[in-house]
């Protein structure tokens, strides 16, 4: 039984449009992920927050200038399982009244509909107030995402990574990569927003943007330091050998790094006028094994 039917006078192109934004953009559901666009007829979604519950299926279907939408959300393994434990714990209060247990645990814990629910009232709210209000202005609103500027990356880099990531585990990378970005592209997005969007479904769109904070940061010329009253003596050349093999294996053994980006980062100190012997012990100090 369908959760909302409903006909407005509106094209399907612009219902789907307004449903398929309003849904992308989070303002039904922040966690909600759109799985299936089918321009200008189908949309199904999964729900972020009932991960366990069944996908939101909305059917668009034309009728001259206006359109009729119809709204299905699927019960879910989810639902069934707590569905049954509801119906087991009543059972066992029913079998037994002198045991308050199984009531009390079954009032506490909540109906096991009540997540599902909670999809239905808010789909078929959000999107029954959303088309009556199109419907009667004639403005189809434009939903912004709000989130916190991220970095930027080098969407080319991105795009290989994926290549590589796909032909290690898959065996098969451009063309699989290729169909995968098209599929979001058909949803409405650009090719850079579906590069992203795959990357980040496999975990390297975190991975670039850390890299890429790191890489300023060793770009970074860092200030030399202000030291009050007359500069230390200069150490004795075993020393400083030693300070830069203590460097050098915090560097390689710590970090996963190379005697390269430790000389580096002595250069760049160098550059703001101290000499490899002060960059050294500088260095050695910010490090805690001076």
């Amino acid at each position: 039984m369908p959760v909302l039917e409903m006909e407005v006078k509106l094209p399907a192109e612009d219902v789907h449009r307004v449903i398929f934004d309003c849904i992308r953009t989070g303002h039904i559901g922040k966690k909600d992920r759109v799985k299936i666009s089918s321009r200008p007829s189908y949309i199904e979604v999964m729900p972020g927050e009932y991960p366990m519950g069944g996908p939101v299926k909305i059917r668009i279907t034309p009728q001259g200038d206006r359109s009729r939408i119809r709204l299905d959300v699927g019960i879910g393994i989810g639902t069934i399982i707590g569905l049954i434990l509801d119906i087991l714990l009543f059972t066992l209060f029913i079998l037994d009244p002198s045991d308050p247990w199984p009531l009390i645990i079954l009032i506490v814990a909540g109906s096991s509909l009540s997540g599902y629910t909670k999809i239905c009232n808010r789909y078929r709210n959000k999107i029954s107030d959303l088309l009556r209000t199109v419907e009667r202005t004639g403005v189809i609103p434009e939903f912004k995402v709000e989130e916190e500027p991220k970095p930027p990356v080098d969407i080319n880099a991105l795009y290989e990574r994926l290549i590589r990531t796909y032909s290690t585990l898959y065996g098969r990378g451009a063309r699989m990569v290729d169909r995968k970005i098209q599929a979001y592209m058909k949803e409405g997005l650009s090719r850079e927003e579906a590069i992203k969007r795959l990357a980040e479904e496999e975990g390297l769109l975190e991975r670039a943007e850390r890299e890429y904070v790191l890489e300023l940061a060793e770009k970074k010329p860092r200030p030399k330091p202000e030291v009050e009253g007359k500069p230390g003596p200069e150490l004795p050349p075993e020393t400083l050998d030693a300070l830069y093999q203590r460097l050098l294996y915090r560097y390689c053994s710590v970090y996963g790094r190379s005697r390269s980006t430790l000389e580096r980062k002595i250069e760049e100190y160098m550059k703001g006028g101290l000499s490899r012997e002060e960059a050294i012990r500088i260095l050695a100090w910010e490090e805690g094994i001076a």
